[in-house]
């Protein structure tokens, strides 16, 4: 996803979301289908081994414990968690980290506004994984697409494999151009384990650290 497109999507979400959470809703659907959840200043757990449609919060955060799956998890304000071996088609918030276990499945993207997202051994996510504030770590996990930030740290650690590009964007204000409130740099971090089949872009000064025996694509200055 290209220029934070990825605000249409959250809001597609959140409007979705604040339609079917004017009250608590876990109601069960007809026979074959699976229940669907969405809540209201409330967090939600799925509890191990189960399976779910859609989980929504507006305010909460949403825990999916191991071994369950669920369709589109997301959330306003709040963070997600995907323990072990957990299948989703994607995870969402706005504000809040993502914070995903080992052996997971996620059939679509990791996105969130401001908060982090980690993953872990063992983890697939067939299409992006973006933030706007907040880093990104992954861990021995496949990437489909692209990964992408704006303030915030990328490592792609321990065998990973990114088969999109890097995209680290510039400030999103002009005055964050103009007073640079913040004196850090974000920074790249890729191990000689980890291959980035796509190139790097990058908008802004960034630190790189990239291994010798790195694969990497071309890196690419658009400032």
């Amino acid at each position: 996803m290209k220029a934070f497109s990825h605000s249409f999507r959250l809001t597609t979400a959140t409007v979705l979301a604040m339609l079917l959470g004017s009250y608590v809703f876990a109601s069960e659907a007809s026979a074959g289908d699976l229940r669907e959840i969405s809540r209201v200043n409330q967090g939600i757990t799925i509890e191990a081994a189960e399976q779910v449609g859609d989980v929504s919060s507006v305010n909460g955060g949403i825990r999916i414990a191991d071994g369950a799956s669920a369709f589109e998890v997301s959330t306003i304000n709040g963070s997600i968690t995907l323990g072990n071996g957990v299948q989703v088609s994607s995870a969402h918030t706005v504000n809040g980290r993502i914070l995903v276990g080992s052996e997971v499945t996620v059939q679509g993207s990791l996105e969130t506004v401001n908060g982090g997202i980690r993953t872990d051994s063992g983890t697939q996510v067939e299409e992006a994984i973006e933030t706007v504030n907040g880093s990104i770590s992954i861990h021995n996990t496949q990437v489909g697409e692209d990964i992408e930030t704006a303030n915030g740290d990328i490592d792609i650690l321990n065998g990973s494999i990114v088969n999109g590009d890097i995209i680290v964007r510039g400030k999103r204000h002009w005055w964050d151009r103009f007073f640079e409130f913040s004196s850090s740099r974000p920074g790249i971090t890729i191990d000689s384990e980890s291959r980035v089949m796509g190139d790097i872009h990058l908008y802004q000064e960034v630190d790189l650290n990239i291994a010798r025996d790195a694969v990497v694509g071309e890196i690419i200055e658009h400032f």
